[in-house]
């Protein structure tokens, strides 16, 4: 018997991916979901029901399990916007409880993630416009518009892991870099390049999980690129990285809570990823957030230093699914549809 609805929302443009498994089987990808329900133990993957729905297909759920709340694994707002809007509706009208509301992954586009954390004491949040051009030439003007400041990371809408995404110095390299990017004509995003190596010449990237109400080390990566990913972590420096998820929660996390507390009430999901850099100053810069982040994928063969943070991550992720009273958008009395 399962315990709560999976909602399993198809992209807006209708596809899947298929890739084939170590097994040798073949399994379909659709873009826009989140790791959320795989990262699970197997136990509590075999308490989902799996309901899948998109911009042509409606959301059908079997009478016998009209009470369940729903979780919601959609994280891409640019990839699956109509799914999200659909069962935003959906559940608005039925007053389920939701896990990761889609109301708030709405709200998790890049300029508006921006937006909402900007005023925020003891941030750095830099500067992100979402903009759609017809031509090369049209993309100047509009950072002139906006008064952005060089240098400027351009990304394609609907992309992650540094897919789409390059820096750019100057107007004279827009042409070359819309080339590099595949453009296409797809949206855009603009921020503001922020360069953070610190004394050491090196880049440090936080990726932080956060859980319900609590906060997790996911992470520490130290490389010698401003793009920093788990393929560019620097070797020699683990030893580092091992000592702050040893004493991130005694140590850093009280002087980041309140300001953690903020982004969390900004933000209003149940689970998400916050990747960041702590300034010298103590300010946090903050490269994203969003629902999207791989958390539990450890590539490395066990044993190794980030089986304990995830294994902390998984439980407390495990327990929450299940205790929708303890979600953002908890359940309401109100006619089901």
């Amino acid at each position: 018997m399962p315990s709560a609805i999976l909602y399993m929302g198809i992209p807006d443009d209708g596809k899947a991916t298929v890739k084939w498994l170590a097994s040798g089987k073949p399994t379909f990808v659709l873009a826009g979901i989140s790791r959320l329900a795989t990262d699970l133990s197997i136990e509590s993957r075999n308490r989902l029901l799996r309901v899948f729905f998109g911009p042509r297909k409606a959301i059908r759920i079997p009478p016998e399990q009209h009470g369940l709340p729903g979780i919601n694994p959609i994280a891409d707002p640019d990839v699956s916007q109509r799914s999200l809007t659909r069962l935003d509706a959906f559940l608005k009208a039925s007053g389920r409880a939701c896990f990761n509301h889609p109301a708030a992954v709405l709200g998790t586009t890049r300029e508006r993630v921006a937006d909402a954390l900007s005023g925020i004491a003891g941030l750095q949040m830099p500067r992100t416009v979402r903009v759609r051009i017809d031509e090369p030439a049209d993309l100047l003007p509009l950072i002139d518009s906006h008064g952005l400041h060089w240098p400027l990371i351009l990304r394609c809408t609907g992309t992650h892991k540094g897919e789409s995404m390059i820096l750019v110095e100057g107007p004279d390299q827009i042409r070359a870099a819309l080339r590099s990017i595949r453009w296409a004509g797809r949206e855009l995003y603009l921020t503001e390049y922020v360069d953070c190596r610190d004394a050491d010449g090196h880049y440090r990237k936080l990726r932080l999980a956060v859980v319900g109400d609590q906060v997790f080390l996911r992470h520490l990566l130290i490389a010698d690129q401003w793009m920093v990913h788990a393929a560019d972590r620097k070797p020699g420096h683990l030893e580092e990285e091992v000592e702050l998820l040893r004493t991130f929660r005694p140590t850093l996390l009280p002087a980041l809570s309140a300001r953690l507390d903020r982004i969390r009430e900004a933000i209003q999901l149940d689970y998400f990823g916050i990747d960041c850099n702590l300034r010298p100053d103590g300010r946090l810069l903050i490269f994203e957030v969003n629902a999207q982040m791989d958390i539990m994928v450890n590539s490395i063969p066990s044993p190794n230093c980030w089986d304990a943070p995830i294994s902390r991550i998984r439980q407390a992720l495990d327990a929450l699914l299940f205790d929708p009273k303890r979600w953002r958008y908890p359940p309401r009395a109100t006619t089901e549809t």
